[in-house]
């Protein structure tokens, strides 16, 4: 699967992080599958490889380049919490699509390994859905649906929040976003979330989000303890 028309992109400073191997696994696999989908992120990320592998070599004695195909195919291989279903034994039950209402969606590969692994869809409120996959012990990795007319309330981040639209669209103060395009926030960024037509989204945080308005705000610490045991107990 290839879509060349995103127009939100990661930096060339993440692409360049993604190169090294220098990235959580997390985040490596999101920023794999929009390589993936992305033509040109894709080819600037061949070039980082490439010149990556060059500077390896010209150090006297030093190991090869790291093998990135090799990596991102272990990493999503790593097991699942216990809740969710067993891993696929061959590319033949890969779970490469979700059915979301009337349609199917083809998912990257990298992203269909990792569903691969059992999915545990939990409905939240406002008409989100949500459902989690393990990659590390650094981040916490989702699934996430908006229904039609959905809505996060107003968050921001402690860290970074890094998203790739998989289907349909969504918005928030910054911009509209749609199939194949990937965001990021930090802490210095405050957004309300919203889709009219529904939206699949893979999403990496590296730190608890935090609701600044309104009754949501009562489920900081819930969600603050919640994100930190996780961490701890993959550790």
């Amino acid at each position: 699967m290839m879509t060349n028309s995103a127009n939100f992109h990661p930096s060339l400073q993440l692409l360049t992080e993604f190169s090294q191997g220098s990235l959580s696994v997390g985040m490596s696999v999101a920023l794999s599958a929009h390589i993936e989908l992305c033509r040109a992120c894709r080819e600037k990320s061949n070039g980082l490889e490439s010149e990556a592998a060059k500077s390896w070599m010209q150090v006297s004695e030093k190991p090869k380049a790291p093998d990135f195909t090799s990596m991102i195919s272990a990493i999503v291989e790593q097991p699942q919490t216990t809740e969710l279903a067993p891993a696929a034994n061959s590319n033949d039950n890969l779970v490469n699509k979700m059915h979301m209402l009337n349609h199917s969606v083809i998912l990257p590969h990298v992203l269909a390994r990792a569903a691969s692994q059992g999915l545990v869809w939990k409905k939240l409120a406002g008409g989100i859905n949500q459902a989690q996959v393990v990659l590390d012990n650094k981040t916490q990795c989702e699934f996430i649906y908006m229904t039609p007319g959905s809505q996060v309330p107003v968050h921001r981040h402690e860290g970074s929040e890094v998203t790739l639209v998989l289907d349909g669209s969504f918005s928030d103060e910054l911009g509209h976003y749609k199939a194949s395009d990937f965001m990021v926030r930090t802490k210095h960024n405050q957004h309300t979330p919203t889709s009219e037509e529904g939206c699949l989204c893979f999403s990496v945080l590296d730190s608890p989000l935090t609701f600044t308005k309104g009754l949501a705000r009562l489920m900081n610490p819930f969600i603050q303890y919640k994100f930190r045991k996780a961490m701890a107990q993959r550790a």
